[in-house]
């Protein structure tokens, strides 16, 4: 369907080795999860929500320092960004910022997709900005640095560390709620499990993970729009660029296949970002 709608470039080989990787990174850390969960249940079967909680919090703390540096290379090849006016520019960029990076590097993506982006990864000495490749082949240098410096805005507001500490928190409070649910005996004889140290409630820990996902799938994306947001002014604001800030979020839409104006109720479940609407909108409002 990607390929049918000009979305996709992978390969059948290039895909069934993406899938494999990601199939294989996702059941190995959900297996280790679920049998410590089973493992700690059986120790400590009154507190064992509380142990596990507080290691769940801290794999998103330590997942959020290692992914730049362990899932990212898995999926694609980085080099550095050649020595020229853009390189300079983003780098100036991060420095106006006040959050000054280590490398502007670019992404290999044009192996798997045409979609444009561009983020900022990392903490600290790790922190760097990445371009995909098909965003240099195809925008102008100053559509390029008014993405940056949305992606930069994230930095700036502490978004990535926010996010990690209330997901870290989120959780723990996941994990209790858990807890208290696989405490139901109604619940667990209809999972024909005996109680959480039982291997055979792991059916049931993972359908009420999948429903507490979906469950919470506006809630984070309300959020989500409201820290886009915020980034979208950042950007007008350090960029002072409305003109380059327009254009890139129309071809944006168009190069992603985006609906420029969704549904409100679509929009409400599913939309992560500001519709293009609306942030076009917005930098018409900056340049007023």
């Amino acid at each position: 369907m990607r390929h049918r709608f000009g979305l996709s470039t992978r390969s059948w080989p290039l895909w069934a080795r993406d899938v494999a990787v990601d199939t294989g990174i996702t059941a190995g850390l959900t297996a280790l999860g679920l049998v410590l969960l089973v493992a700690v249940a059986r120790r400590a079967p009154r507190t064992w929500w509380a142990w596990v909680g507080v290691g769940a919090a801290g794999l998103v703390v330590a997942g959020s320092f290692l992914y730049p540096v362990v899932i990212e290379p898995a999926f694609n090849d980085f080099t550095s960004l050649p020595a020229g006016p853009l390189r300079t520019d983003l780098l100036d960029l991060a420095a106006a910022n006040g959050t000054p990076v280590q490398d502007v590097l670019v992404a290999d993506a044009s192996r798997r997709t045409t979609a444009l982006n561009a983020y900022v990864s990392g903490f600290g000495s790790t922190r760097r900005i990445v371009v995909y490749d098909t965003l240099l082949d195809q925008l102008p240098d100053d559509q390029i640095e008014s993405i940056a410096a949305h992606e930069l805005g994230h930095v700036a507001t502490d978004d990535v560390l926010t996010g990690t500490l209330v997901g870290a928190l989120g959780a723990g409070a996941g994990v209790a709620l858990l807890g208290w649910l696989l405490g139901s005996a109604p619940l667990l004889r209809r999972a024909g499990a005996e109680g959480p140290g039982d291997p055979r409630v792991v059916p049931l820990v993972l359908l009420l993970v999948a429903v507490g996902t979906l469950l919470s799938t506006p809630v984070q994306n309300g959020v989500s729009r409201q820290l886009e947001a915020r980034a979208d002014q950042h950007s007008l604001d350090l960029a002072e660029d409305p003109d380059a800030f327009a254009a890139v979020m129309r071809r944006l839409a168009v190069a992603n296949l985006n609906q420029p104006d969704p549904p409100a109720a679509w929009q409400w479940f599913f939309g992560s970002h500001p519709t293009t609407a609306q942030r076009v909108a917005a930098a018409q409002e900056w340049s007023r």
